[in-house]
């Protein structure tokens, strides 16, 4: 059994973590116009192995929103995924304006690398109509997990401390050790080298962010989401996480990632991520996430559609080149 670390294994860091994310986020954050509608992202690295696929939806949801009202909040994205791309290459991004009405602005943006095509994304924005009566539909129903008990995440070990916990000094290359989201699991740590249901709870927030930027605190959410949506699609299997995430037993990748906002989510205080899993099958997975804040209101939902593949064998009767 994994010995699994305290909270405080990881306070000392903290101050150090938001020295290393806030320029990190900048860079990540900051989309320059190289023509009307079209804007380019420098390469940074995410501490994966290849371009992150939330790092995509969440640039693509930033170029889309400098090109509506900034009193018009994201509701939506949808991002597909087309092909793998290079984080030492800059990304294109393209927006089209499809919609603006008195109350929705729609964007198609398609993000691009070299000339080659990574991914689509349909951003939808909404200015709520203001008047003195409430809305004549207003509810929320159910309010989550309210069976177990909920840990507070600082009771809880960050992401850092865990894998450091699990792996020591020898944590896989592909595991993101650096990552700027600090996620807390709470029901099932992922490399514990033990089968569970499909579903979680973690709670996240994202180090140092810049929410002054125009659709800064969607972006972070589409950012932060996309990494830990595979996880309950494993659990049941008993597959090491390692092997997982090192590509050694499969190769998976996203390939559509959906975001509906309905309430602010502020990613600079805690939120809490409700996971589940309800099939793999055919080698692909599907995966629904409810985030909430601290009070237990629905602030977003994710969606989540993945594929797997075996990975592919050495051909032993290859000739070796010369």
């Amino acid at each position: 059994m994994p010995v699994r670390p305290h909270a405080d294994d990881y306070s000392r860091s903290v101050t150090a973590d938001i020295d290393e994310s806030v320029p990190w986020w900048r860079t990540v954050f900051a989309l320059h116009e190289i023509a009307p509608d079209t804007y380019r992202a420098a390469p940074v690295h995410s501490g994966l192995p290849r371009l992150y696929g939330g790092q995509v939806g969440a640039q693509s949801l930033l170029a889309a929103a400098a090109t509506v009202d900034s009193t018009r909040p994201a509701h939506s994205l949808q991002t597909s995924f087309l092909h793998a791309g290079d984080d030492t290459r800059p990304v294109t991004y393209d927006v089209e304006r499809v919609r603006d009405s008195r109350s929705m602005s729609t964007r198609v943006v398609t993000a691009r690398q070299d000339g080659r095509m990574l991914a689509t994304t349909v951003a939808s924005f909404h200015t709520p109509a203001r008047c003195d009566s409430p809305a004549p539909i207003e509810h929320e129903w159910p309010r989550g997990d309210t069976t177990n008990p909920l840990p507070g995440p600082d009771t809880l070990p960050s992401r850092r401390a865990s894998l450091s916990a699990r792996y020591g000094a020898e944590v896989p290359a592909h595991a993101g050790p650096r990552w700027p989201v600090d996620l807390r699991y709470v029901d099932h740590i992922p490399w514990s080298d033990s089968t569970a249901p499909p579903r979680n709870r973690i709670w996240l927030t994202a180090i140092g962010y810049p929410r002054e930027i125009s659709g800064a605190d969607a972006a972070a959410v589409a950012f932060a989401t996309d990494l830990p949506m595979f996880e309950p699609v494993y659990f049941p299997t008993g597959m090491a996480w390692h092997d997982m995430v090192g590509h050694t037993t499969l190769l998976g990748a996203t390939l559509n990632h959906s975001v509906w906002f309905h309430r602010p989510a502020r990613l600079d205080d805690w939120l809490l991520l409700e996971q589940f899993a309800p099939i793999a099958h055919e080698y692909r997975a599907f995966c629904r996430g409810e985030l909430r804040s601290r009070s237990r209101q629905l602030v977003a939902s994710v969606a989540q559609e993945m594929v797997f593949v075996a990975p592919r064998k050495p051909d032993v009767h290859a000739q070796t080149p010369r």
